[in-house]
């Protein structure tokens, strides 16, 4: 009896983390290249652990269905048209990102938008140039002539990547990274958010009336418990 008894408990505290991942995705709709973290629930152990109660801990993935493009007509907004990640080069290291809002520093280094340098085959990209030009497989001409190709990656298992803030990702497994050879880089566009807001209020909405829904079992059970113990102390 004792799994059963825990089951309402554990249901309420599943629909309170999910309740915080539905609240960090409705957040950041409107956050260039975010990627939505989509909840996966785990079910209880074998019969055994059953027994004494455990059960497994529920996890998230991150969802990285294509987020629709929009047109800016910044020369400095990229976007990427399938799969692949810009690599760009922050203090603790490499990281990986589809926010492609990118601007230019004092040294004319192409940068994230937090002033991470963003890297290609050359390692960081300068535009000394006044006239820049992306090719959809990621050239850069400046003026005319070649100056650089954007670095695009993707990896063979992308739930290896984990977020790190900052629309950042970082890969546990760095060896898996490899070239990317069918996506495209649109320039003067910018991928947006992944996350629909309407189908995310109405998980909202069956989060928190199921988490009600377990509380009033939990709170039945506890007046039932009451009862017990008050007839028992009668006898």
């Amino acid at each position: 009896m004792r799994p059963s008894i825990n089951l309402s408990p554990s249901g309420a505290l599943r629909q309170e983390r999910r309740f915080q991942l539905i609240s960090q995705n409705l957040s950041n709709v409107q956050t260039v290249g975010y990627k939505k973290d989509v909840p996966v629930f785990s079910t209880l152990f074998s019969q055994a652990l059953e027994h004494s109660g455990g059960e497994k801990q529920e996890i998230s993935v991150v969802s990285f269905q294509q987020g629709s493009i929009e047109k800016t007509g910044n020369g400095l907004d990229l976007a990427i048209e399938g799969e692949g990640f810009f690599k760009v080069m922050t203090p603790n290291g490499i990281r990986y990102t589809r926010a492609g809002h990118f601007k230019l520093d004092r040294e004319q280094r192409l940068t994230h938008a937090d002033g991470f340098p963003v890297l290609g085959r050359k390692g960081e990209i300068r535009l000394s140039g006044k006239e820049m030009v992306v090719e959809k497989d990621g050239t850069i001409k400046l003026d005319g002539g070649e100056a650089d190709r954007i670095a695009l990656v993707t990896f063979a298992d992308p739930t290896r990547l984990r977020k790190e803030g900052n629309n950042l990702f970082v890969s546990e497994a760095p060896e898996g990274e490899k070239e990317v050879e069918t996506a495209s880089i649109l320039q003067g566009y910018l991928e947006q958010s992944n996350v629909n807001s309407i189908e995310e209020m109405v998980k909202l909405i069956d989060a928190l009336r199921t988490y009600e829904s377990c509380l009033k079992v939990i709170q039945s059970r506890d007046e039932l418990n009451g009862k017990v113990v008050n007839d028992l102390g009668r006898v």
